[in-house]
């Protein structure tokens, strides 16, 4: 397990994580993790120096061999100036207990395959033990955590690329 965040040198209390979740042809990617033995978005820590969207671009990449790009969930409210600039948000975020040695706080991202790109999916063996597209009626009996069944049903129903 990585070592937890620190601020101002004490201990933050947290795992900080992020998530993606992709959709095509009214399928969502879901990833099955080796570590929990259940199906999950794609997703993981943050690294140093790195906001949540751009965790959540490298982690799908690294455990499914796609590279996305986040899609923000809410709109722009001031335009990007020389102090400050908007970051993507995420359409849900949640405090998980479940797997995590410490409380884990995860936001979850739309993520859109790039558009110059048509990777396959090649699955990160050292974290992953495969990787798939599942249609909503496939989530009822997937081996995975309660709420990632909601969550994926919610970016099935809500994606910017979902089929309406």
């Amino acid at each position: 397990m990585r070592s937890r965040i620190a601020v101002a040198g004490a201990d933050f209390g947290f795992n900080l994580v992020c998530s993606g979740y992709m959709v095509e042809d009214e399928k969502v990617l879901l990833v099955h993790h080796n570590r929990f033995d259940k199906w999950v978005p794609p997703g993981g820590h943050i690294e140093a120096g790195e906001t949540f969207a751009e965790a959540a671009e490298r982690e799908f990449q690294e455990e499914t061999g796609i590279y996305v790009d986040v899609v923000g969930a809410g709109s722009e409210i001031h335009p990007a100036d020389s102090n400050a600039c908007a970051l993507p948000l995420p359409f849900y975020t949640d405090l998980e207990l479940e797997g995590f040695a410490v409380p884990t706080i995860v936001q979850f991202y739309y993520v859109r395959r790039r558009a110059e790109r048509r990777d396959e999916v090649v699955p990160q063996i050292s974290e992953v033990h495969a990787a798939r597209f599942f249609s909503i009626s496939e989530l009822s009996e997937l081996q995975t955590f309660d709420q990632v069944r909601s969550v994926a049903t919610y970016a099935l129903r809500h994606h910017p690329d979902a089929t309406r």
